[in-house]
């Protein structure tokens, strides 16, 4: 097996390649030279890669060979062989479950702006699923892959480094030894002997069901039991420090460039090198006829004093079209009657009754009670089949018979809905057509009017908040201190669109603007979308639109401070900032100083965080009642890793669903260096605020409004452009343009 004789790495800020040979015996490259380490730490951290490397390849099958190094760990503890043996049957060979690792070197900067930075090593522990078997051989033993996606065999290289799996097409048919493939990449026929399954969970389990038809249900019970500890919280943390301690005692004694390998303790609170923790407060929130209100939660608060300045709400007597399938007619209104009048105090005792703590009832009320509607009125059509085409003639018929267009539409979904192509799928066809005529549209599942009550009443609550918003309506605002300098916010979300999972793939990106006004923050009504390749020309022309009229409606005097912060899903291009400076100062001219804060946030990163004393959030099930989210950190915890980058936990031990949920990780923000309102702990409260801003739930939400809305924004733009009627200028010069349509 081949061994790294040295390690190379470009620098940029000298445009130099700079080398550190692996042993002493290896032959120099290049001029020889002292290096201060300190300036030279990702080199470093590359050279110590490639000797864990070295060490692994011989022991281990390995995925990838850095950033991050990944390895397959010892088959000896295969997680899905144990649950196989333990119901006393014989393992299928290329069937299996494997705990895998992840090892990454990164240069961090310390917390404190003075210290110096330092060489990290990330661990991760998680499993991996392993389907190396041919399909030919799996069609042979009677299994079926058609409707299953299939990729590559894996072969592993000289240096045990396994090939990347590479997914081909979908299995459509077979003839002889050979496999018909749609939604391809390429061949639309290949061999089967030359083909594995998608190592996905379905397929396993798939593949589980086939060869152990009597035993599978156990031998998958004994497979989530084996494969939990790399998931929660606390089992992570567990195996992480068992990898830990290994990798202590195989450095000891290396050596790199005449230097020792030490491998320091986990980080933890109270370590030098530990970020810094820094306070977070929960917003408070406004509601009631004048909006002087208070409280501590949306729901409670709404079901108290009712929404933000409901008398003021235009829309008090909506009329509301329902489109459902003529079978589900009798459940669907059902369901409407729950969501005009709520769920009956008495009923909900009833249902309640045997739970040891009795929960209040979440929907006493409905529309009209909760949410202090004077009435309203639903007019139902129904269709003969489950089609777009049927559905578009089911509204023509109740558009014709209106004597005034509906204030909002319910549409009856199912879950498979989902499943299909845009251009098959009923309610994007019905979505269109009510939008086309400024008609809002709210889905309503088949799957949600067959839930008993228990669950009906949360469901049918958050289904009443988005309904009251998307009718006009406000349901609540937060209540935070308010900066002197008038500020916007302005949000950038994505989401890709394509056909087939291998096809090819637009990406379409939406803008939401949240700005203050009467000392509150609220979103901007007039919402934009783009597909990425134009979305920084549409960006500036949302801004001039923006700003231009947030200015106005506000009354910003001359020499004003105006802020502007970008929450954007991927870092700002240089010339895409300047771009946006140069037109700001151009619009504001001299009247006002303006400053700018280009905030990252991503949720893909490769941090996490731990709290080892946390003991968890009791939950009820139907087994009794369990324990979730042990070492899971509370939600607003923040941590400053620099004067630039920090961590937000925003789905904490409470808001984990289950003990199988896994650990949630934190969002990570990254401020741009052309930045120069750079208030760190600021700008990371107001995203944790803006969390609490969303009137899709009365659940806080897993990143703030400004990106969540823009991605839904973006969502429904993608999901709508390969309807054929569908024109997108209805939402910025029509009855829709303030109104909350995407949620």
């Amino acid at each position: 097996m081949r061994q790294a004789t040295h390690t190379l790495r470009f620098d940029v800020r000298d445009n130099c390649i700079y080398d550190i040979p692996m042993s002493e015996a290896a032959t120099l490259l290049g001029e020889p030279s002292e290096m201060e380490t300190a300036r030279h730490l990702s080199l470093l951290g590359k050279a110590v890669n490639h000797a864990l490397l070295s060490w692994l390849a011989p022991r281990r099958t390995i995925l990838r060979r850095t950033r991050p190094l990944q390895s397959l760990g010892n088959r000896k503890a295969a997680l899905l062989t144990a649950a196989i043996r333990q119901r006393g049957l014989e393992e299928k060979a290329g069937l299996d479950v494997l705990v895998r690792h992840s090892f990454d070197f990164r240069v961090l900067n310390a917390p404190d702006n003075d210290a110096a930075p330092f060489l990290a090593l990330l661990l991760d522990v998680s499993t991996s699923n392993e389907l190396n078997i041919p399909v030919s051989e799996l069609v042979h033993d009677g299994f079926d892959p058609k409707g299953r996606y299939v990729c590559r065999m894996p072969r592993a290289s000289d240096d045990n480094v396994l090939s990347k799996i590479e997914t081909i097409g979908r299995v459509v048919g077979t003839i002889g030894g050979r496999l018909q493939l749609s939604d391809s990449t390429g061949d639309e026929v290949v061999d089967a002997d030359v083909v594995a399954l998608e190592p996905r969970q379905e397929n396993l389990e798939a593949l589980v069901r086939h060869y152990y038809p009597n035993e599978a249900d156990a031998i998958l019970r004994g497979l989530v039991v084996r494969r939990l500890p790399y998931a929660s919280a606390h089992g992570k943390l567990k195996a992480i420090r068992e990898v830990h301690d290994g990798l202590i005692g195989r450095f000891a004694g290396v050596t790199i460039a005449q230097m020792k390998v030490e491998i320091w303790p986990l980080l933890q609170r109270g370590d030098a090198l530990f970020p810094r923790e820094i306070a977070t407060d929960r917003p408070g929130f406004l509601f009631g006829a004048q909006g002087r209100e208070t409280g501590t939660a949306p729901d409670p608060g709404i079901k108290r004093h009712g929404p933000y300045k409901y008398t003021q709400h235009e829309r008090n007597e909506p009329i509301i079209a329902i489109i459902c399938e003529s079978k589900l007619r009798g459940r669907i209104d059902q369901l409407a009657r729950t969501l005009r009048d709520g769920v009956d105090d008495g009923a909900w005792r009833e249902v309640t009754q045997n739970r040891s703590r009795k929960p209040e009832n979440p929907f006493q009320g409905g529309l009209i009670g909760k949410l202090r509607l004077t009435r309203v009125h639903f007019e139902f059509e129904e269709t003969a089949d489950a089609t777009p085409a049927a559905y578009r003639d089911a509204i023509k018929r109740l558009l014709a018979r209106l004597p005034e267009t509906p204030d909002l539409a319910l549409v009856q979904v199912r879950e498979e809905f989902k499943h299909r192509p845009n251009d098959l799928n009923p309610y994007f066809a019905a979505k269109a057509a009510f939008m086309t005529v400024g008609v809002p549209v709210q889905s309503v599942r088949a799957e949600t009017a067959d839930m008993r009550l228990a669950n009906l009443a949360y469901s049918a609550n958050n289904l009443a908040l988005a309904s009251y918003a998307k009718l006009g309506g406000t349901p609540f605002v937060i209540s935070t201190r308010m900066p002197a300098t008038h500020e916007l916010v302005v949000g950038l979300g994505y989401t890709e669109v394509r056909e087939g999972r291998l096809g090819p793939k637009s990406r379409f990106v939406g803008i939401t603007t949240v700005f203050q006004g009467d000392g509150r923050y609220l979103v901007w009504g007039q919402t934009r979308e783009v597909e990425f390749e134009n979305y920084a020309d549409a960006l500036l022309a949302s801004l001039r639109v923006t700003i231009d009229a947030v200015r106005k409606d506000n009354n910003w005097q001359i020499r004003d401070r105006v802020r502007l912060v970008f929450h954007v899903y991927k870092p700002l291009k240089y010339i895409e900032i300047e771009a946006i400076k140069t037109l700001v100062k151009g619009i504001l001219a001299e009247q006002h100083d303006v400053e700018f804060a280009f905030v990252d946030i991503s949720r893909f990163h490769d941090f996490a965080v731990f709290d080892p004393a946390q003991t968890g959030s009791p939950y009820y099930t139907e087994r009794g009642t369990s324990l979730k989210g042990v070492g899971v950190p509370t939600r607003g915890l923040f941590l400053q890793l620099d004067d630039r980058s920090a961590l937000l936990q925003l789905t904490g031990t409470k808001e984990v669903k289950t003990n199988e949920q896994g650990l949630p990780r934190p969002l990570l923000l990254t401020l741009h260096p052309d930045s120069d309102f750079c208030d760190m702990t600021y700008l990371v409260r107001q995203v944790y605020s803006f969390s609490y801003l969303s009137w899709r739930s009365y659940f806080p939400a897993v990143e703030p409004v400004s990106i969540g809305y823009s991605r839904l924004i973006a969502a429904a733009l993608g999901n709508l452009k390969s309807v054929p009627t569908w024109n997108s200028a209805v939402l910025t010069a029509g009855p829709l343009r303030n109104r909350m349509w995407f949620l």
